[in-house]
């Protein structure tokens, strides 16, 4: 007899939530233990960012380690990290601090089986595994320094070898380090994700003992390999219990797998092949591997997993078969552990398994605690319902699923209620857990039974808006019914998926198959392969059958013939997952109302198919040819046609008046739909997308109701209909590359049109536009590429055109509510696209009336030579773009105040910018060669001083730093030599600095330059860091990808907060105070090189700053200058990280250029100026070595 535990239920209360049970043990998802001087700036800082933009929460040491040991926080940080990378590289082991970080790193894989990958940067494995080159140079050092500590360098000696013969990662010299980069992140998600803690329960009442007991028969630290069995009845907990399980040890393995519903899961063809497949992609990462067999995936998964010490949960097993294709006992390496659920103790037997914990029923005090959390949303019942509550639970049995259920069930009923329920179940026939299921079923309305039925046979584990568009073709009140069952606890809805227990599943199914338990072409519904192909190849269905799915567990083919439906007049729902159905049938059931039957072979329907209670209609792909007895569906309320090769020709549609969905797109032969279209009145939506040889879908529009007009890329239609009243539903008309030439003056009747995008309509004309102007709720309107458009209107005379004469028409009608607004051109616009509409003149804006609510505008690629003046009336406009306008020479002095982005790359010709607005965030001027000239870098950034924005950025030809920049270096620049393409640089620039006393630090800016050299924008990614004291506050990375070719150099300049606001790096509001470093660290990788980067500090005046050389911004908005002078220490250096030399500080006084401000900011702002190092008045701060930072 095998060894069995037993639950102990406990007495104390267990009604916490599920996140006592499924919280993971790792602070953070990943530790890097990195050399700074090698990588700090580069390497480590791109693998940091891949890995934040993929959602992987990383330590990185920011502080710049000193002392004797390792800091407290960093131990921490070490031992609460799932995954730890030691990036070696050729000066890791010269470091104390790094040898120190990579023994407490070994000893947290061995105490806690934390993950550890070595990546072997630049440097060989066998020099960090033998302590060679420059690892044995560094060792000889340590010797020296250490000759009085022996053992600790013999236990860092240990440590690199152990470390080095880790599977890992070598980036060699040659090879892309983004690709390398990428490589690792991408395992790195996978594992993370595959880690994710599983959901256990709404209320874990009694799990808590139930883990323990697992958990002690499994010896999750032990060696050797174990199996441990979880046996109970259904519904009793078991895979409650392995999910607990898995959370609560699954960080002590190498890879861990939660293989669920495996009895389901295998039953299809190829299912043990794909649950081979999920393990292997679960324990391993990466892609799926591809196995051919059964047999040949055992070979697979010994081969790889047999050193792997994993966690394998195989949950709901009921087969040998299934055990010896997925948990051979030797199959994986020392220290594995497998747990198995089942409803078979005899299963586990024949298996060899000896630990089996037996999941009892719950003790009685725990049960009424679960059924009172159901029944009444706390712990225990109220006084006068205890005896009730309690006789409740007798009946239940212990069992969860069962109090569960029967406590939704009772949920906000009265005593009188409760006792007549509790009283119906006495002497039935079925066992306690059995009467509860059913008798939930038995309470339920028949709509709302049907409705289960329908879920148990057809629906578990669909998406739940697919499943209402079916149930809501024959029942009125589906969504009521399933609103039902979820508060019955009979169904779940998850991520939009219905789900349902096995128990309820069976039980529905159950009921249906007792319906006619051998002849199943005389049940309601058919779900089960073999009872779908014996039904319609043997023609033995009857009036019975309301609902069939067809879902084989390959891709199978189904020999219709004529007769194949010809019993079933009953049936209402058919539903084609994924058989052929080949062959013809001379009849379709009339009772139908839900058809979902794609690629059907079908060319015609049945002449004497009339089924008037048909409601959804899809053959998408099918070979259908003609629909003439459409005008036989009264009730149809959507049609699904997309992609019928065949199909040429849409016929009179009026006998469908309820139609509200019709979908034809991508019908390449569909020439003409029929004119009736224009008359549906619940129409809603219209979709004729890449029907290439549309000519025609009617010559009159009257669709009160239609929401959504597509007709993209019908390139063949030439008019667009007339409308005859008002259609103010439509919100939407897509009409992009279509080849409609005119719009009618009736367009005026889509009052709530809110959308029109025309984009690339070739032949579309200016008269057109003029009518669209009287669109009073029009909030996007897009022309983009509409080459005819050579005018917009000089001069729009709204009030007299046609499409205003159709306003004033409407307007006599009593519910026509805008007659105020009805000389007033687009007054809701709010985004205006017209790019590359040849457009010469601009003088089409002055008319407009969006001057409150236009917020974008695009008028790129147009031949205008100046902006009229009355852009600055767009008082809300966000962005405007004005690329390629070659023609344009000038913008207008004052733009609008809300500007936020203006994009002007490649206007050639332009050659004054004006004052920019102080919300500016974005402006981009590449190629904009006549600019060079002006001091429009001079003063653009200080004229944004007062702006409340986070950041503000700019490119603009230029090869210097603006004048006023205090801080300027040169950049060391290289080829990469890791980049697969040529000309691709690296450039790398690094700038340090005191700061001055008595700045704040809330509202302190940093203003940062750059100059690129040639360049094409295929992506150049450009990072600035900034650290205080070695910690860093903040983080500004630019990935420009504008696929536009810069032909000289450029200058890119930002001003962004000293500290990040959101970060929350420095706690409370403090003063830096003097003798505080600040440190930018610049470079760049892609296409185009930095050659020169500088700094300038921007900040509040708080106190005296007498003697301190800074720069005072007054409120006479000049600039006034100090006596006293300062130098700031700086370096650049061709490898980031080098310690800052006395020689290479630059002095800096406060005599500049008399900069203008524009501001009228009550507040003081001081700021760093420079001059050359001899000025006479220069006071030169030198850093002390004690202060400077090394990495």
């Amino acid at each position: 007899m095998a060894p069995m535990a037993n639950q102990q239920g406990h007495s104390s209360s267990s009604s916490s939530s599920s996140s006592s049970v499924t919280q993971d043990p790792w602070t953070y998802d990943v530790f890097v233990s990195f050399r700074g001087k090698d990588t700090r700036t580069n390497f480590t800082d791109h693998l940091y960012k891949a890995l934040s933009d993929k959602g992987i929460y990383t330590f990185i040491d920011r502080e710049l380690i000193g002392g004797e040991k390792i800091s407290p926080a960093l131990l921490e940080a070490i031992e609460e990290s799932r995954i730890s990378l030691i990036v070696f590289s050729e000066n890791y082991a010269s470091s104390r601090w790094c040898l120190d970080e990579l023994v407490e790193i070994l000893r947290c894989k061995s105490s806690t089986n934390q993950i550890v990958w070595p990546i072997f940067y630049k440097v060989d494995p066998s020099h960090v595994r033998n302590q060679t080159n420059s690892f044995g140079d560094a060792f000889a050092d340590m010797n020296c320094r250490f000759k009085d500590n022996t053992e600790k360098v013999l236990r860092w000696r240990s440590a690199l070898r152990e470390a080095a013969s880790l599977k890992g990662y070598t980036c060699k010299a040659g090879e892309s380090e983004a690709t390398f980069i990428n490589h690792i992140v991408e395992e790195i998600v996978v594992l993370v994700l595959n880690r994710t803690y599983l959901n256990v329960a709404k209320y874990p009442v009694g799990i808590h003992s139930c883990v323990r007991a697992v958990e002690m028969l499994l010896c999750a630290g032990g060696n050797g390999r174990r199996i441990v069995g979880i046996w109970g009845t259904s519904g009793i907990g078991k895979t409650t219990i392995a999910k607990a399980v898995y959370n609560a040890i699954a960080h002590k393995f190498e890879g861990c797998c939660f293989l669920a519903d495996v009895r389901e899961n295998s039953m299809p063809h190829g299912g043990l092949i794909q649950l081979q497949e999920t393990l292997l992609q679960e324990i391993l990462g990466g892609k799926k591997l591809k196995i051919v067999s059964a047999d040949k995936g055992i070979s697979i998964i010994q081969k790889l997993l047999r050193h792997k010490r994993i966690l394998l949960i195989l949950d709901d097993v009921n087969q040998l078969e299934q055990l010896d294709n997925l948990a051979g006992v030797g199959w994986f390496g020392e220290g594995t552990r497998v747990i198995i659920t089942t409803q078979d103790s005899g299963l586990l037997k024949c298996y060899g398994i000896e630990l089996i914990y037996e999941v009892q029923k719950l003790y009685d005090n725990q049960a009424l605690e679960l059924f009172s959390l159901n029944a009444f949303g706390r712990n225990e019942p109220p006084n006068n319902y205890l005896e009730l509550a309690k006789r409740a639970i007798a009946y239940a049995q212990g069992l969860p699923l069962a109090l569960t259920l029967l406590g939704s069930h009772l949920r906000n009923k009265g005593i009188h209620r409760w006792q007549a329920i509790l009283d119906g179940y006495e002497g039935e026939p079925y066992t306690g857990v059995q009467k509860i299921l059913r008798k939930s079923y038995d309470a339920l309305d028949n709509s709302v039974q049907q409705v289960f039925l329908d879920m148990a046979c057809f629906f578990k584990g669909e998406d739940k808006d697919y499943v209402m568009q079916i149930l809501s073709s024959k029942h009125k009140a589906s969504q009521d019914c399933i609103e039902v069952l979820v508060e019955k606890a009979m169904i779940t809805i998850q991520y939009n998926r219905i789900l349902m227990h096995d128990l309820l599943e069976k039980l529905g199914k159950d009921i249906v198959h007792e319906e006619c338990p051998i002849e199943p072409g005389k049940r309601s519904r058919l779900w089960f392969h073999e009872d779908v192909y014996h039904v319609l190849t043997e023609n033995s269905g009857t009036r019975k059958i309301k609902g069939i799915m067809v879902k084989f567990p390959k891709p199978d083919e189904i020999p219709l013939n004529a007769k194949s439906f010809f019993g079933m007049v009953n049936l209402e729902i058919f539903i084609n997952c994924n058989a052929v159905l080949s062959g013809y049938v001379e009849y379709l059931p009339n009772e139908l109302r839900f058809i979902d039957w794609g690629r059907c072979q079908l060319q015609l329907l049945p002449s004497n198919f009339h089924a008037r209670h048909l409601v959804v209609f899809n053959m998408p792909c099918s070979d259908i040819r003609q629909l003439e007895g459409f005008k036989k569906f009264p009730k149809l309320t959507s049609i699904n046609l997309s992609g019928c090769q065949f199909l040429e020709k849409i016929v009179d549609l009026s006998g469908i008046p309820n139609l509200k969905y019709l979908n034809l797109s991508e019908c390449k032969r569909l020439v003409e739909v029929d004119g009736s279209v224009g008359f549906l009145d619940k129409l809603v939506e219209l979709d004729l997308r890449e029907c290439f040889q549309l000519t025609r879908f009617g010559t009159r529009l009257r669709l009160k109701s239609l929401e959504r007009l597509y007709l993209c890329d019908c390139k063949r239609l030439e008019s667009f209909p007339e409308i005859d009243d008002k259609m103010e539903s439509l919100i939407i008309l897509d009409m992009e590359g279509s080849g409609i030439r005119e719009l009618p003056s009736s367009i005026a009747y889509l009052t709530g049109l809110e959308v029109l995008k025309a984009d690339y309509c070739e032949n579309l004309s200016n008269a057109s536009l003029h009518r669209i102007y009287g669109l009073q709720r029009l909030g996007e309107l897009s022309v983009k590429g509409c080459r005819k458009l050579l005018t917009f209107g000089n001069e729009v005379n709204f009030e007299g055109s046609s499409s205003y004469t159709e306003l004033q028409l409407l307007s006599n009608s009593s519910n026509f509510s805008d007659d105020n607004s009805l000389s007033l051109a687009l007054p809701r616009l709010r985004f205006f696209f017209l790019g590359g509409c040849n457009l010469s003149e601009s003088d089409f804006l002055p008319p407009l009336d969006c001057w409150s609510t236009l917020e974008e505008l695009d008028l790129s690629g147009n031949n205008f030579v100046s902006l009229p003046e009355c852009i600055s009336k767009f008082v809300n406009l966000l962005s405007l773009r004005l690329c390629g306008c070659k023609r344009l020479r000038e913008i207008p002095e004052v733009l609008p105040p809300k500007l936020t982005s203006a994009t002007l790359n490649s206007c050639t010709s332009l050659e004054t910018f004006p004052k920019l607005s102080r919300g500016l965030q974005h402006l981009y001027l590449t190629n904009c060669f006549k600019l060079c000239g002006c001091d429009i870098t001079e003063n653009i950034l200080l004229n944004q001083v007062s702006s409340q924005s986070s950041t503000i950025e700019i490119i603009v030809p230029g090869t210097e730093a603006p004048k006023w920049f205090s801080c300027c270096k040169e950049a060391t620049v290289f080829e990469d030599p890791f980049s697969d393409n040529q000309g691709e640089y690296v450039a790398e620039c690094e700038v340090c600095f005191e700061i001055p006393p008595n700045l704040e630090w809330e509202t302190s800016r940093l203003a940062l330059c750059a100059v690129f050299d040639l360049m094409t924008y295929h992506g150049c990614q450009f990072c600035a860091k900034i650290l205080i004291n070695g910690k860093q506050v903040n983080e500004i990375w630019i990935w420009a990808e504008y696929g536009i070719k810069l032909e000289e150099t450029h200058v890119w300049l930002n001003c962004s907060p000293l500290l990040d606001p959101n970060k929350n790096m420095v706690e409370g509001p403090m003063r830096l105070q003097q003798g505080n470093m600040c440190q930018v660290l610049f470079y760049n990788y892609g296409a185009g090189p930095m050659t020169r980067c500088g700094v300038h500090l921007l900040g509040h005046q708080v106190g005296d700053v007498s003697g301190t050389g800074i720069m005072v911004v007054d409120d006479d908005i000049h600039c006034h200058y100090q006596d006293e002078l300062v130098s700031l220490s700086l370096t650049s250096t061709s490898g980031v990280g080098k310690r800052p030399r006395g020689s290479d500080t630059i002095a800096v006084d406060n005599h500049g250029p008399n900069i203008v401000m524009d501001h009228d900011h009550e507040e003081q702002y001081l700021t760093l100026f420079s001059e050359p190092a001899d000025h006479p008045k220069r006071r030169h701060i030198d850093i002390d070595e004690e202060q400077n930072l090394t990495y």
